[in-house]
């Protein structure tokens, strides 16, 4: 039984047990070739950064400093074709279901090449940014995970702690190697499969050691009340869409980057 966002008691039941749900097949294959087509274009190329020089250090529009492994920063900063995907109808009831008001904050890609190494084990927002009250579930900050290609248990897939974005107690995550933290999955699925998550769960990106390329995007979502030019002041230029940006979007996306309208970023 859906309610009034169109989301299963069943997804809200699994989300707040666990923190986290998968959507299977939200984009088909000639759309997650469309997005790797772009990505690849993007990834062999070299950016400027000049907005670094007035700004001071940050993150660069692509980042190799990780072997085997690239990302990039702003994503319809960089091609128009990431928009879509702001406001994603197979999305876009969770995030109101799960976030409540959401607005944009991040987006950016990883690529991973055989030889990729474990990340680091991190919470975006500590547990007390999860709250269930009065019927109704608060995730202050939610990750969208949308696979374009394959992430099987050896593509350097995410690894994920269900539950512990309620958990009363941390242990020295350091210590743990892959899934030897007590409770951690490894979270596969094919490509155009969704991964949606409560930035309170503790995840990481997990080493890959088959051949070939895994690339997934991430669409980052705050609640409207968090100030999301005060989270990481050296990165505004990858969350802040310009104007000329914005005025491309559609009124659905307009609504989930509404915050940028009250932001001054000049680069």
């Amino acid at each position: 039984m859906a309610n009034s966002n169109g989301v299963a008691i069943e997804d809200r039941f699994h989300f707040d047990l666990t923190g986290f749900v998968i959507l299977r097949g939200v984009l088909s294959p000639s759309e997650c070739q469309a997005y790797l087509d772009v990505l690849g274009e993007l990834e062999a190329q070299e950016y400027e950064d000049v907005w670094l020089e007035a700004k001071g250090p940050g993150k660069p529009t692509k980042e190799t400093h990780r072997e085997h492994q690239v990302r990039l920063n702003g994503l319809p900063r960089l091609d128009p074709i990431f928009d879509r995907l702001i406001d994603h109808p197979r999305v876009l009831p969770y995030l109101k279901e799960f976030v409540g008001q959401p607005q944009l904050i991040n987006t950016w890609s990883i690529s991973k090449f055989e030889g990729a190494k474990q990340g680091g084990r991190h919470r975006g927002v500590p547990t007390t940014d999860y709250a269930y009250r009065n019927g109704e579930i608060r995730s202050r900050m939610f990750n969208v995970v949308y696979f374009l290609t394959d992430n099987g248990p050896e593509d350097g897939s995410i690894l994920a702690l269900p539950g512990s974005h309620k958990s009363n107690f941390d242990l020295d995550w350091k210590q743990y190697e892959g899934l030897a933290l007590p409770g951690s999955v490894t979270v596969t699925g094919k490509a155009g499969d969704v991964f949606l998550f409560s930035e309170a769960v503790i995840h990481d990106g997990l080493p890959k050691t088959t051949d070939g390329v895994r690339s997934n995007l991430y669409y980052n979502y705050v609640h409207a009340h968090y100030n999301v030019m005060f989270r990481e002041p050296k990165n505004c230029h990858h969350f802040y869409f310009p104007p000329e940006i914005r005025q491309r979007l559609t009124p659905g996306q307009k609504e989930l980057t509404e915050w940028m309208e009250l932001a001054r970023w000049e680069y």
